[in-house]
């Protein structure tokens, strides 16, 4: 292993809960998780908002392990925008002491999603947390170039750009594009694994794929070494890797496979120094 913080993205587990999510990652051996306060779509809800039981225990299961959260998901940026909603994901996120929070983009008006962006930096700085802006195919913000224009156009310094290896791939980015975005832009990305192809597929292909239809590190075709060495050194890496051949496998042998996988890509790395900083 490089040294690298690994951290368990929520969506390898999404049928555990946040406590057993830590449970999970602990026992794999991760450094870190991500939680899903905030759900998506017709999730199972698991009440995080505010001091609720299933807070209370992921909290105490946390001070148990000694896992700490790299983010809290997730905060949509909508039209009809409900500051609310996004203020309460970033209360459980500095209640949980996470250090980011996972940003989607549904606004085509790119100037007022901007703006709204900028006002979820600050308000999400004075909890001590950075907003990560991810781009996805089947969203408003479909690839990096538009999440990079989207955050300096905040020009908040809180503000981040999230890159997942699965939406690089299908948006036709590559880990070379990595290398002009400022590296304090990139501090921390998501892993998992697939095949090279479709790029720029129907939505509710691309949706089903990234929720359900993804492949652990390494299992794949993606270039993550190369993703691994496009980013700044010192950043985090958080494996998020639904596999839909492995949904009814215990939620450690998930974290488990997850965690090897991820190990064997920055196995791939270490050979090669890394030259970017955060």
């Amino acid at each position: 292993m490089s040294g690298q913080l690994l951290s368990l993205s929520p969506l390898t587990l999404l049928d555990a809960s946040p406590a057993e999510q830590v449970t999970a990652a602990a026992t794999a051996g991760f450094d870190a998780l991500g939680i899903r306060v905030m759900p998506a779509a017709d999730e199972r809800i698991h009440p995080m908002l505010g001091e609720t039981p299933m807070m209370l225990e992921t909290l105490a299961r946390l001070n148990d392990t000694g896992l700490t959260v790299l983010d809290v998901e997730l905060i949509f940026l909508r039209p009809e925008h409900r500051p609310q909603d996004a203020l309460a994901v970033l209360d459980a996120g500095h209640r949980l002491g996470a250090r980011f929070a996972l940003v989607l983009g549904y606004d085509a008006d790119e100037s007022r999603l901007a703006d709204r962006f900028a006002w979820l930096c600050e308000e999400a700085a004075q909890r001590g947390i950075r907003p990560g802006l991810e781009f996805m195919k089947y969203s408003p913000v479909q690839s990096l170039d538009a999440a990079v224009r989207i955050v300096q156009r905040a020009g908040h310094p809180a503000g981040a750009v999230l890159v997942d290896a699965l939406h690089l791939q299908r948006s036709g980015g590559t880990p070379a594009q990595l290398t002009a975005v400022p590296p304090e832009l990139l501090p921390y990305g998501q892993l998992c694994d697939g095949p090279l192809e479709p790029v720029w597929p129907d939505d509710d292909v691309a949706r089903l794929e990234s929720r359900t239809g993804r492949l652990f590190p390494g299992d794949g075709q993606f270039p993550l070494a190369e993703l691994v060495r496009a980013l700044p050194a010192g950043g985090a890496l958080s494996v998020e890797s639904p596999v839909k051949a492995h949904a009814n496998a215990s939620p450690g042998a998930r974290a488990q496979q997850a965690l090897a996988g991820a190990t064997r890509v920055l196995a791939a790395v270490t050979s090669t120094p890394k030259e970017r900083t955060a």
